[in-house]
C-alpha cells in the first residue's frame, strides 16, 4: 500500500506528458535510506501503459563500484533500444551520445530510472550531468534516486547535484517520512500499537514495513525485524538469501542456485516470504538496508565461503565484471586475487572517467603488493595511483604516491622507469606552484644515464622542461630544450609525442616570440588533435590558441578559439576547461571595453568554481576587479588586492593583470605609493621573462607613477610608444587592436583637444573615476566647454545590473525579504535569489546591508 505520495506521483506524471510533447526533463527523487523512494517509482512505473518505455538501471554498492553501472543495465534490456551499446569503447562521451540520441529519437516516451546514484561512480556521474543538461529537449523523463541524508559537503554527487538542481528542466522531489495517519492506516488489522511504530521508525517507510511483516510486537530493531522473516524459511531458501545479501543490489538465478546447491522451487520459496524480488534472471533485496542486515549476520566464516565461491563462479565467466570480482577478492580478502583482479579493474574503470573508483581499485592492490613483497609491481601501481589523484586535482595525493614510486626505482636502478616517475613527479610539483621542488626532480631526470632505448623517454624529460620555460614565458630556453627533445627523439618519436612538442613550440611562438606565427602552429594543432580523435589534446590546444592570442592581443583569433574551446568542454562535460575559457573571455571583454560581458562571464566562473587559488578563477576576477576599479564600483580593490597578494606564488602571467588593476586604483585615488612595493617587484619579474606585454604594461604603470623614465627593454609597442611620448602613434595602435580605454589613457596624455577627446571616450564606457580626472586636468588648464558626460538618475543601471536587478535591488533597500519582492514582481522566490546573488557579485558586497548602502550611494 503506498500512502501519502498522492502529491509526487502527480508531478511524476506532469513530466511524463511534458515529456511526450518533446520536453523531457530530470527528476531527482531525494530522501533517507527506506523512505519509499524505490516504491514511489515502481508505484510510477507500473501506471504507466505500454505506450510508454521504461528501462531502469541501478548503482552499486559495490566497494568500489563498477564503471557506468547502469548504462550496463540499460544495454542488457533488449526493449532499451540500445542493446547494441559499446560500453567500452574509448570514447565515453561517444557513448553518451548515443544514449541522448535514443532519448531523443523515439516513437514513444521513455522514462529512465537510475537508482541510488549516491553511489554512482565517477563516469555515472559524468553521464548523469551530460544527460541531465541536454534532456529538456528529448521525451524522456530521467529519473535518479539518492539518500539526501547521505551527501554531504564532500560527497562526489554535491557538485553534480549543484550544476542540475538550478535548471529549468530539472525537478527535485522530496520523499518524506510517513505520518502517523498513514501508519495507523498501516498497522490497522494488526496487534502493533501506531505510535509506539512511530516512535521505534520515525516513519521511515522501509522500516515501518519490516516490523509490520515481522508479527505482533516492535522488535528493538529492524535487522531483527529482517532476520525474524528469513528465520521463518526453511535451510535451503534461507541459504539463498544469505547468498543473495553478499552481492550488492543483485545476483544471476544461475550464480544464486550455484552457491547453495540447490534448484528452482528453493529459490522460489526464497522470493515468496518477501524479503527478495526477482525479474526471472536476478534476484535482489527490495531495499539494501535489508542485505545489510542479513550480511552483517551471517558468521564470519560462512561469509567468507561465500565470496569465495562466488569468485570462482565468476571466474567461469565469459565476460567477467571486474569490479564485481575486484569486490569479492576484497571482501574475501583473497590477497592473490586482489593483486590480479584490482589493477584491472583501475584500468577499465580509469578508461572510463570513473577516477575515484580506479584509486579505490590501486590502493586496495597496493596494499596487497606491499604485504607480499613485490616492490617493483607496487612502485608502478604507485605511478599510475599519482596518475590518478592528478585526475580528481588530489595533487599534494598525487606526489606522495610519485615520491614513493621514485624512491623505489632510484634504488633499484631502474632507469627509465626512474625518468618517467620523476617527469610525472616534476608536473606535479608544478600544478602546486612548487617550481624549486619541480625542477629539482626535473633535473635528476634530465641527467640519468638513459640508453638509445629509452632516448623517447628523456625526449619527454625535456618537453617537460620546455613547458616549464613557457610557463615562465622563458622563450629562448623552451625552444632550445624543444629542439634537444626532437634531436634525441629522432625518428623513433611516438605521434603523442611529436603533438606535445608542436604545440609547445605554436604556443612558446604565441607568448614570446612571432604572435602570428604561434596561432598557425597552434590551429595545426587543433587540426591534428581532431585527426587523432584526441579530445583531451583538442581542448588544450584550444586554450592555449585562446589564452595566449589573448595575452597578445589579438583578439578575433582568441575570441574564436574559446568560443570553440566552451563548446568542445560542454559537449565533452570538461568544466574546467569551460572555465578557464570563459575567464580569459572575461579578460578580454575588460580590455575591449565590454565590461558588461567582463560581469557575465566572471559570474559564470565563481558559479562553478570553488578553487579559489585556481587559474581560472584569479584571471576571470582580476578583470572583474579591473572592470570595478575603472567603473568606479565598490568592491574592486578588495578583490584586487586579495588576488595580487595571496597569489604571489603563481607564475606572472597569472597575476600581472591583478597587480596592475591594483597600481591603478592607487593612482586614481591619488596614493599611488599604495601600489609601488608589488609593482616594482613585479617589473623584476617581467624583465626576467620575453613577454613583451608584462614588461609594457607593468612598466607604464611605474611610468605612470613616477619610477621610471622610459619604457622598459622589449616592451609591446603601443605601451613603449606611451611611455616615449608618442600617445598619438600608441593611440592608433590601441584603436586597431580594439582597447578603447588604452586609446583613452593615450589621449589623455595629449593636447587638450585629445583630452577633451578621452573625456568623451571615458564617458561611453563609464569609466566615471578616469573621466573625472582629466575633466580635473582641463578645469585646471582653464579650459571651458568640457562635456558634462552622462546625467546620472537613481535608476541608472549601476555596476552592470540589469534593469530587473536593479528593480530586485530597489526593493532590497526598501528592507523587503525574497518572498516579498518576489510577490510584489510576480516572479518566483528561486528567480529572486538568482537576482539577489548576481547582484551581491556585480556590487562586490556579501549583504543585503551592504547591498542597499551601495544602491543609495549611487543615488
Amino acid at each position: 500500500m503506498l500512502l501519502e505520495r498522492e502529491g509526487q506521483l502527480a508531478t511524476l506524471r506532469e513530466h511524463h506528458d511534458a515529456a511526450s510533447a518533446g520536453e523531457g526533463s530530470l527528476v531527482l527523487i531525494a530522501g533517507e535510506a527506506g523512505a519509499g523512494k524505490s516504491s514511489l517509482i515502481r508505484a510510477f512505473l507500473d501506471s504507466l501503459s505500454h505506450k510508454t518505455l521504461s528501462i531502469q538501471g541501478a548503482c552499486d554498492p559495490l566497494t568500489t563500484p563498477r564503471p557506468l553501472g547502469p548504462l550496463h543495465d540499460f544495454a542488457a534490456e533488449p526493449q532499451s533500444g540500445i542493446s547494441e551499446l559499446d560500453i567500452g569503447k574509448a570514447d565515453i562521451f561517444g557513448v553518451f551520445e548515443t544514449v541522448l540520441d535514443r532519448l531523443k529519437n523515439t516513437v514513444r516516451p521513455i522514462v529512465m530510472v537510475i537508482e541510488d546514484i549516491h553511489w554512482a561512480d565517477a563516469a555515472t556521474l559524468d553521464f548523469l550531468r551530460f544527460v541531465g543538461r541536454r534532456v529538456g529537449d528529448t521525451q524522456a523523463v530521467v529519473m535518479c534516486s539518492y539518500r539526501d541524508d547521505e551527501v554531504g559537503p564532500d560527497h562526489s554527487l554535491r557538485p553534480v547535484l549543484g550544476q542540475l538542481i538550478p535548471l529549468p528542466t530539472t525537478d527535485r522531489l522530496v520523499v518524506p517520512s510517513l505520518t502517523i495517519a498513514a501508519i495507523s492506516t498501516l498497522a490497522s488489522g494488526s496487534d502493533v500499537d501506531p505510535h509506539a511504530l512511530m516512535s521505534t521508525t520515525d516513519g521511515n517507510a522501509f522500516f515501518v514495513t519490516e516490523v509490520l511483516a515481522a508479527g505482533y510486537m516492535v522488535p528493538e530493531s529492524v535487522q531483527e525485524a529482517v532476520l525474524s522473516r528469513v528465520a521463518r524459511l526453511d535451510d535451503n531458501p534461507r541459504r539463498v538469501v544469505e547468498a543473495v545479501s553478499i552481492a550488492p543490489r543483485s545476483l544471476d538465478v544461475e550464480h544464486a542456485m550455484a552457491l547453495v546447491g540447490t534448484d528452482t522451487e528453493d529459490v522460489d520459496a526464497a522470493l515468496s516470504a518477501g524479503v527478495l524480488i526477482g525479474d526471472g534472471r536476478s534476484l535482489r533485496f527490495r531495499h539494501d538496508l535489508a542485505r545489510s542486515a542479513v550480511e552483517e549476520s551471517l558468521p564470519p566464516a560462512r561469509r567468507l565461503n561465500l565470496h569465495l565461491r562466488m569468485l570462482r563462479l565468476l571466474d567461469e565467466d565469459s565476460s567477467p565484471d571486474l569490479a564485481r570480482m575486484a569486490h569479492h577478492a576484497i571482501q574475501a580478502g583473497d590477497s592473490d586475487r586482489i593483486i590480479e583482479h584490482a589493477p584491472r579493474a583501475a584500468r577499465e574503470a580509469s578508461g572510463r572517467g570513473a577516477h575515484r573508483e580506479a584509486i579505490s581499485f590501486l590502493e586496495a592492490a597496493i596494499s596487497e603488493v606491499d604485504r607480499s613483497g613485490q616492490t617493483d609491481l607496487a612502485a608502478r601501481l604507485r605511478v599510475d595511483l599519482a596518475d590518478e589523484y592528478k585526475t580528481i586535482d588530489q595533487t599534494r595525493k598525487a606526489i606522495g604516491s610519485a615520491e614513493q614510486a621514485v624512491a623505489y626505482f632510484r634504488e633499484a636502478g631502474e632507469i627509465g622507469e626512474l625518468g618517467l616517475a620523476l617527469t610525472t613527479l616534476s608536473r606535479l610539483h608544478w600544478r602546486l606552484n612548487e617550481d624549486r621542488l619541480g625542477m629539482r626532480a626535473l633535473d635528476e631526470a634530465l641527467s640519468l644515464p638513459y640508453d638509445e632505448s629509452q632516448n623517447g623517454i628523456l625526449a619527454e624529460a625535456y618537453c617537460q622542461l620546455a613547458y616549464l620555460h613557457m610557463l615562465a614565458r622563458h622563450g629562448s630556453e623552451g625552444r632550445a630544450a624543444l629542439e634537444t627533445a626532437r634531436t634525441i627523439a629522432g625518428d623513433e618519436v611516438t605521434p603523442d609525442l611529436a603533438w606535445d612538442m608542436d604545440m609547445l613550440d605554436g604556443t612558446l611562438h604565441i607568448v614570446t616570440g612571432s604572435a602570428h606565427q604561434g596561432v598557425l602552429g597552434l590551429f595545426e594543432s587543433v587540426r591534428s588533435a581532431k585527426k587523432l580523435g584526441d579530445p583531451v589534446r583538442v581542448a588544450l590546444a584550444l586554450s592555449m590558441l585562446g589564452s595566449g592570442g589573448g595575452e597578445a592581443r589579438l583578439y578575433s583569433e582568441a575570441v574564436a578559439a574559446l568560443t570553440e574551446s566552451i563548446e568542445h568542454g560542454l559537449a565533452h562535460d570538461e568544466d574546467y576547461s569551460v572555465a578557464y575559457s570563459r575567464s580569459w573571455l572575461a579578460r578580454i571583454a575588460h580590455e575591449r571595453g565590454q565590461w558588461d560581458e567582463t560581469v557575465r562571464y566572471a559570474e559564470l566562473v565563481s558559479g562553478t568554481t570553488t578553487d579559489s587559488e585556481g587559474i581560472a578563477f584569479i584571471t576571470a576576477m582580476s578583470a572583474l576587479g579591473r572592470v570595478r576599479v575603472r567603473r568606479g564600483d565598490p568592491g574592486g580593490v578588495a578583490l584586487l588586492e586579495e588576488l595580487a597578494t595571496e597569489g604571489e606564488h603563481h607564475e606572472l602571467q597569472h597575476l600581472w593583470n591583478a597587480i596592475c588593476g591594483r597600481a591603478e586604483y592607487y593612482w586614481l585615488r591619488g596614493t599611488p605609493e599604495s601600489g609601488l612595493d608589488l609593482l616594482r617587484s613585479s617589473l623584476e619579474r617581467a624583465l626576467d621573462t620575453e613577454s613583451e606585454w608584462a614588461r609594457g604594461e607593468i612598466g607604464y604603470w611605474m611610468w605612470k607613477l613616477g619610477q621610471i623614465d622610459g619604457p622598459p627593454d622589449g616592451s609591446a609597442e603601443p605601451f613603449a610608444l606611451l611611455m616615449a611620448g608618442r600617445w598619438r602613434e600608441a593611440a592608433d595602435i590601441w584603436e586597431a587592436i580594439g582597447c578603447p580605454y588604452e586609446v583613452g589613457l593615450c589621449l589623455s596624455e595629449g593636447s587638450t583637444e585629445a583630452m577633451r577627446e578621452a573625456v568623451g571616450i571615458f564617458d561611453s564606457l563609464g569609466a566615471r573615476p578616469m573621466a573625472g580626472r582629466v575633466r580635473d586636468r582641463l578645469r585646471a588648464l582653464g579650459v571651458r566647454s568640457i562635456p558634462r558626460g552622462p546625467v546620472r538618475s537613481t535608476r541608472e543601471n549601476l555596476a552592470g545590473l540589469t534593469n530587473r536587478q536593479v528593480e530586485v535591488l530597489e526593493l532590497i533597500d526598501d528592507g523587503l525579504s525574497n518572498g516579498e519582492i518576489a510577490d510584489r514582481l510576480f516572479i518566483s522566490k528561486k528567480t529572486v535569489e538568482h537576482h539577489v546573488s548576481a547582484i551581491y557579485s556585480k556590487l562586490g558586497v556579501d549583504s543585503r546591508t551592504e547591498a542597499a548602502a551601495a544602491f543609495r550611494h549611487q543615488k
